[in-house]
């Protein structure tokens, strides 16, 4: 039909209907979404005409946005002769009406040129994912550290420190690191009178490296029998690394940017923010969060009473996942509320889940199953 779009709702979420709108319909649901997210205030039609040129009168536009609230993509106010964007309102401006743009490059660059600026782990990494989106999209951001199902061996790096002590710097295969010095005494208990500098030291890492690449904790306590003895020791230690690892859920986020959030008039409130937070930093629903976002992969979006839990009804979450899928995965996105800044948030997103992507597999290489 010519002038108008089925619109379907979905984006891996129950089955909606589909929507028939009009070209006229589509524009003045596109004009209210975007008034509203700068404005934070009912939209009227008089303010539409003026502002986004329709070169019609008001009284068509008040008929188009009744007849978007008919079809429950915005909502009027009682106190307020404009209208909002309904939660579904803004479920189809995101998946058929919004201009979406990609970074432009010199954001691209700059972001990249801050990762080149910290340290090569991935907690540091971590935190300034965190910062970037928080300062990109002016809203909270929320980052956990890739979680392998299973906890396995990267590789290692042993040192020789001034004090004669011996520091193990063990990078797990999904890019976290883990640092730990050795038991002196039990070197001296296990290897009396030998010598163990840089030089041995080397060569035990070498050996570790060839001979634990890729394996969990089982495979590494059986591994051990075949190893030279300091490897041995060494290799207890990292069994302990591992099983650690593995006994740990999503307990440590990353988190930016609240106070753009409270800035927010919808978060005047200051204790809204404070539910959604306890919520966000309970290992559970993020651990339920993960499937969710990995399903098809890229950005996932979950809008306002798409929410399943009550606390989190208020706000939009953005999130992606990165890491290796079945594997080592992790999240990363942004909370705020439901006038969240969609075309520049989603692209944001998208962007840092790949390249911490790139980034993991370019300095860790591909997770092993």
């Amino acid at each position: 039909m010519v002038g108008e779009q089925r619109v379907q709702a979905n984006l891996g979420h129950p089955r909606r209907p589909a929507f028939v709108l009009t070209e006229r319909q589509q524009s003045v649901l596109r004009a209210v979404v975007e008034d509203h997210l700068l404005t934070a205030t009912p939209v009227g039609s008089k303010g539409l005409v003026g502002r986004y040129g329709f070169g019609v009168s008001p009284a068509t536009i008040r008929s188009a946005m009744a007849e978007l609230e008919a079809l429950g993509l915005l909502s009027h106010p009682h106190t307020s002769a404009g209208r909002l964007p309904s939660d579904l309102g803004y479920r189809v401006y995101v998946e058929s009406l919004m201009h979406e743009a990609e970074l432009n490059r010199s954001d691209r660059m700059m972001i990249r040129h801050q990762f080149s600026q910290v340290a090569l782990t991935s907690n540091e990494w971590l935190r300034l994912t965190a910062s970037i989106l928080a300062a990109s999209t002016r809203s909270a951001s929320v980052v956990t550290p890739a979680r392998a199902r299973r906890a396995r061996y990267g590789h290692i790096q042993l040192v020789e420190l001034p004090d004669g002590a011996r520091l193990a710097v063990l990078v797990l295969a999904d890019g976290n690191v883990v640092q730990r010095r050795l038991d002196r005494s039990a070197l001296d208990r296990q290897l009396p009178g030998a010598r163990i500098a840089q030089p041995e030291l080397d060569a035990v890492a070498r050996e570790l490296n060839v001979e634990l690449s890729g394996l969990a904790a089982p495979q590494v306590r059986r591994r051990r029998l075949r190893l030279s003895l300091l490897a041995a020791h060494v290799a207890e230690m990292i069994v302990q690394v591992l099983e650690d690892a593995d006994s740990l859920t999503v307990e440590e986020v990353v988190t930016d940017g609240i106070v753009n959030v409270l800035e927010q008039p919808e978060f005047a409130e200051g204790s809204k923010l404070r539910t959604v937070l306890e919520v966000l930093r309970r290992s559970d629903f993020l651990e339920q969060l993960i499937p969710v976002v990995t399903r098809g992969g890229g950005v996932h979006v979950i809008i306002g009473r798409e929410n399943s839990n009550d606390a989190m009804q208020e706000v939009s979450l953005i999130f992606a996942p990165y890491g290796a899928p079945d594997r080592a995965l992790g999240l990363l996105g942004v909370v705020g509320p439901t006038r969240m800044p969609y075309p520049r948030a989603i692209p944001t997103v998208r962007y840092l889940s790949a390249l911490l992507d790139e980034l993991i597999n370019a300095h860790y290489g591909e997770t092993h199953d």
